[in-house]
């Protein structure tokens, strides 16, 4: 969809970040954003998963509306 020109954001985890760093880079997509949060998500109660994702809620919303 980024490269249709549709602003998107890619959510993961801390563990995972260095890896997307590498393949957006490979990708030819350097500026593509990353909403990263810290690992894990799986097992974790509905409370807790619902603070990470408010976390990210910001970081998602400022990929999709900033300037790049």
């Amino acid at each position: 969809m980024e490269k249709r020109g549709v602003r998107t954001v890619v959510v993961g985890t801390d563990r995972f970040k260095r890896l997307g760093e590498v393949e957006r880079r490979s990708l030819g997509m350097a500026e593509l954003t990353m909403a990263i949060v810290e690992h894990p998500l799986g097992g974790l109660q509905a409370e807790a998963l619902l603070a990470k994702a408010d976390g990210l809620l910001e970081q998602v919303v400022k990929g999709l509306t900033g300037s790049r």
